[in-house]
């Protein structure tokens, strides 16, 4: 992928995983994959819009260029999103990677999905501040000098921040959702924690929102503390990261990073999860930095229960395979890798390659294959080229749904999921476990 400006940043991160002892050992291996494009004729049909970066709102992303991939990423057709936003092209035999590209703000955007099959791919865009004047929202502040004096010792959130007094709420169906208020204990431990909503929908724009300490005193706010703990296999790691939040009618609320023990509030919400996660500098050199990133989330079923997890810790199989990645692009060509073996639960592979404001790719791949040297129109290789500080993510995700095998079954079941345009989202994604490198060049 050397002509279109990947070059000089892969050759960088080589050196940096060099530098921590992993360059060269890369993950290659022949591509067994059985899942994959090449299918009989067909179409393939997708919606891509533009996603507005205050709400929900969406627009067709007019003009979108759409690119079809033979194997060898060599470009088999190329085409533009009509006014609909939706689009229906011809699949045929040779098909077998896709891409599209937006430009929003005079930055890039360009993601691929590799190894398609004739369907649907659902809906897909980035976020677009653009048309957030679509976007039906209003602030509202909140005087919190009863609620600070009554509970002393805790902090308060608003619709998950601490750091504010005001929110701003965006309409979803013609009405505002309810504005989620938390109190958690600042320092101590074993201290009970609250929760409340307000409903805004009576109140004018910006206006001054008394907020009383009795709004809290019902037995449905108070919150259940949860006994959360790592499995015992990952001892060597000290200070784990414990979050909570409620999936509702509204999307998921109350996204909270416990500074003590964890708590959820079943009084107020149905459907509530806990997420464990490390973040784990790996090393690096002049040139730049290598990260590890492990998370797992569940659903809390049993609040009184025991909460263990064991986080995944791949990090040397993660790196090696990374490697091999890293290789295609310095010496501009297909690479041979595999993702698989590596933890469980996991089902796609994704690439993200860029810097912020000038380029970014996302690639969606299966955990094993081959990755093609993916051509691009020249107009979108350009600023590609312009990349000086370029950041790498390479992540291996799954709900413990579908094999490494089933990824194109996988894709079906999240269009599925999708379409049916569910209030709450679907139990599919309860169980989650992802596994991520990060590189950064200075």
């Amino acid at each position: 992928m050397r002509r279109k400006g990947m070059y000089t940043a892969s050759t960088s991160m080589l050196f940096i995983l060099g530098a921590i002892g992993l360059s060269g050992c890369g993950g290659g291996s022949d591509d067994t994959s059985t899942d994959s494009g090449g299918s009989p004729d067909g179409r393939l049909t997708g919606d891509i819009v533009y996603y507005a970066a205050a709400c929900d709102v969406s627009q067709p992303a007019v003009g979108t260029d759409i690119i079809v991939h033979r194997k060898d990423g060599s470009i088999l057709s190329q085409s533009k999103v009509p006014s609909t936003g939706k689009f229906d092209i011809a699949w045929p035999s040779d098909a077998y990677h896709f891409s599209y590209a937006q430009q929003i703000n005079g930055e890039l955007f360009v993601y691929s999905k590799l190894n398609v099959v004739a369907g649907d791919i659902g809906i897909v865009g980035e976020r677009n501040s653009n048309i957030d004047s679509a976007c039906a929202c209003s602030d509202f502040n909140f005087s919190l000098s009863d609620v600070n004096a009554n509970y002393n010792g805790y902090t308060v959130y608003i619709d998950g921040r601490s750091d504010r007094s005001s929110a701003k709420v965006c309409k979803q169906d013609g009405q505002f959702p309810p504005v989620n208020l938390v109190l958690t204990p600042t320092y101590a431990d074993g201290l009970t924690s609250y929760a409340a909503q307000i409903d805004v929908n009576s109140y004018a724009a910006n206006s001054t929102i008394y907020v009383s300490p009795s709004i809290f005193e019902n037995a449905e706010n108070e919150g259940v503390e949860l006994n959360a703990e790592l499995s015992s296999a990952n001892n060597n790691i000290y200070s784990p990261s414990f979050r909570t939040f409620s999936e509702t009618d509204y999307g998921r609320v109350n996204w909270i990073e416990w500074p003590v023990s964890a708590h959820v509030f079943p009084g107020l919400f149905a459907n509530n999860f806990i997420t464990y996660s490390n973040f784990e500098p790996l090393g690096g050199d002049d040139n730049g930095q290598v990260f590890y990133y492990t998370s797992r989330r569940h659903r809390v079923t049993d609040p009184d229960a025991t909460q263990v997890v064991q986080l995944q810790q791949n990090q040397q199989k993660m790196l090696q395979s990374t490697d091999a990645i890293l290789s295609s692009f310095s010496e501009d060509g297909a690479s041979n890798y595999d993702f698989t073996g590596i933890g469980t639960g996991k089902t796609l592979l994704q690439v993200d390659f860029g810097q912020s404001g000038i380029a970014n790719w996302t690639i969606e791949a299966p955990l094993k294959g081959t990755f093609p040297d993916l051509d691009l129109p020249t107009n979108l290789q350009t600023p590609f080229e312009q990349i000086t500080q370029a950041n790498l993510s390479v992540m291996i995700y799954g709900y413990f749904s579908h094999s490494s095998s089933q990824y194109n079954q996988f894709r079906t079941k999240v269009v599925e999921i999708q379409r049916a345009d569910l209030k709450t989202r679907s139990e599919f994604y309860d169980n989650y476990v992802i596994e991520q490198i990060s590189v950064d060049i200075y």
